[in-house]
């Protein structure tokens, strides 16, 4: 049996961006090439990718006027999900030499929380310190299109449904702020962000993606 390539330290992709950019897909197209290439892939979301984090996705994602959150307790959750998929899940795989691709992480909350609900960003900051032991991406894909064309995408895909969805169904002007807090956190960090245009055809953006991945891997 031939053995799976591996990583001294493993290495971890995140895949970010606001709502209707494609991470699903791309993520989904990104796993299936690594895996074609041999390397052992872990394929996780956030909130989730535990049982744990699993219910509090349903807590967060499901929007219910009867039990509404307040800001301060969706962003402890949010780090209550991370924490336990960083110890259990993540971290595991890495030392293994695996390679991880999540869709969104701690980036989603320093904007989605931060810049999209105003909470503090030196609070924010210092829970992801906290939850994930330092456990810090090597490559971040940030999928970025046009704040419009993003919720378009969105109705479009789920209909009556994103009604449902607690993030999905904020004013476009939260959206906007969201947007705006990616592509600020990719001109602070170009070491680790890279911004690949995602208003093109699947496959198109699959490429670029590629290309990034290659490069960063060597």
């Amino acid at each position: 049996m031939t053995a799976l390539p591996t990583l001294p330290n493993g290495f971890f992709v995140t895949l970010e961006g606001a709502e209707g950019v494609g991470k699903t897909t791309q993520q989904g197209m990104l796993v299936d090439q690594l895996e074609r290439r041999g390397y052992d892939v872990l394929r996780i979301r956030e909130p989730g990718g535990t049982a744990l984090g699993e219910r509090i996705r349903g807590l967060l994602l499901l929007r219910d006027d009867a039990m509404p959150l307040c800001p301060e307790a969706e962003l402890l959750l949010f780090g209550a999900s991370r924490a336990q998929l960083v110890k259990d899940t993540i971290l595991p795989h890495l030392r293994a030499g695996g390679v991880v691709v999540c869709d969104r992480f701690i980036d989603s909350t320093t904007v989605y929380q931060g810049e999209g609900r105003g909470l503090a960003l030196d609070f924010i900051a210092a829970m992801h310190t906290f939850c994930t032991s330092e456990c810090t991406p090597d490559l971040t894909i940030l999928l970025d299109v046009p704040t419009p064309l993003g919720l378009e995408r969105v109705r479009r895909r789920d209909g009556e449904a994103a009604a449902a969805d607690r993030f999905q169904n904020e004013a476009t002007a939260f959206h906007e702020r969201v947007r705006a807090g990616f592509l600020a956190l990719s001109r602070q960090h170009p070491e680790r962000i890279r911004t690949v245009r995602a208003d093109g055809p699947a496959p198109v953006v699959h490429a670029a993606i590629m290309e990034t991945v290659d490069r960063v891997l060597g």
